[in-house]
């Protein structure tokens, strides 16, 4: 998958208020089917796919494609909402995708350090957090 790399922020993402946001060449579509193959391959359970702008037609309503893709690993999870009970509203992780009307699409993730930081967690406790950025990664690089 190719992304397309953005004027500002290292490789192409800009971080905003606790989210981290990177371009795709690649539609919503397909750029939700490469991140959920990679999600898996790294061990994770996609628990579901939102398709919000699917939502909105069968309510009559319209939006630009947005998908959301909830994945997790409990191995990885688990001792986080452990430690802080509070941070099972923030898990599983989430990977946005939008169409913002250029080409390609918008994939947004929250940031780890934004998390770390509203959850006081120690940099052992990290690891998982990263989960997003690494499939995001892998899948840049691809």
């Amino acid at each position: 998958m190719r992304w397309i790399r953005q004027r500002h922020g290292e490789r192409g993402s800009a971080v905003n208020d606790g989210l981290v946001t990177r371009r795709s060449a690649y539609d919503v579509g397909e750029t939700i089917s490469a991140l959920r193959a990679e999600a898996e391959r790294m061990g994770a359970a996609v628990a579901a796919v939102v398709d919000h702008a699917a939502a909105a037609r069968k309510a009559g309503l319209s939006m630009p494609d947005t998908q959301v893709i909830i994945f997790g690993n409990p191995q990885a999870g688990t001792p986080l909402m452990q430690a802080r009970p509070e941070i099972a509203i923030d898990l599983p992780m989430r990977l946005m995708v939008r169409d913002d009307g250029q080409p390609g699409s918008l994939v947004t993730w929250q940031d780890p350090a934004y998390l770390a930081q509203r959850y006081g967690l120690g940099e052992d406790q990290l690891a998982p957090l990263n989960a997003p950025a690494k499939i995001v990664s892998a899948v840049d690089g691809r």
